[in-house]
Parts: structure tokens; C-alpha cells; sequence
């Protein structure tokens, strides 16, 4: 999953991503701009290591096109 363009609809099927963090993650980018590692995730509120060790090897991060 490319949390860069991912919808909140396809950022909900990470693990341990429900719904209200998968919105947190799509306001996080607009707010901020693009992650620029995949650890950038952990920035946002509610989604710690544990969600990150859980998804690192299914997020990815690009530019947005």
C-alpha cells in the first residue's frame, strides 16, 4: 500500500488500521505533504511502533503522481 496514494478505504486494510486511522493518515498527508519513509506513518496520531512493525513490509512510500 502506498501511503502516499492510498484512499482511506485501502489504507483500512493494513493491520490494525481501522477506519478512523486510516482518515487520521489521508488529513496527516494533506496536512503535511508526502511521507518520505515508510517509519513517517508513526507520526501520526494513534499509530505507534507496534502498528508500524506490523505493516512495514506492506507499506510503501512514493511520490504521488
Amino acid at each position: 500500500v502506498n501511503i502516499n496514494t492510498a484512499s482511506a478505504e485501502q489504507l483500512a486494510q493494513l493491520n490494525g488500521i481501522g477506519p478512523s486511522h486510516a482518515a487520521k493518515i489521508v488529513e496527516f498527508r494533506e496536512q503535511n505533504g508526502p511521507f518520505k519513509t515508510p517509519q513517517d506513518l508513526m507520526q501520526v496520531s494513534g499509530i505507534g511502533q507496534k502498528t508500524y512493525e506490523n505493516n512495514k513490509e506492506l507499506i510503501l512510500v512514493s511520490e504521488p503522481e
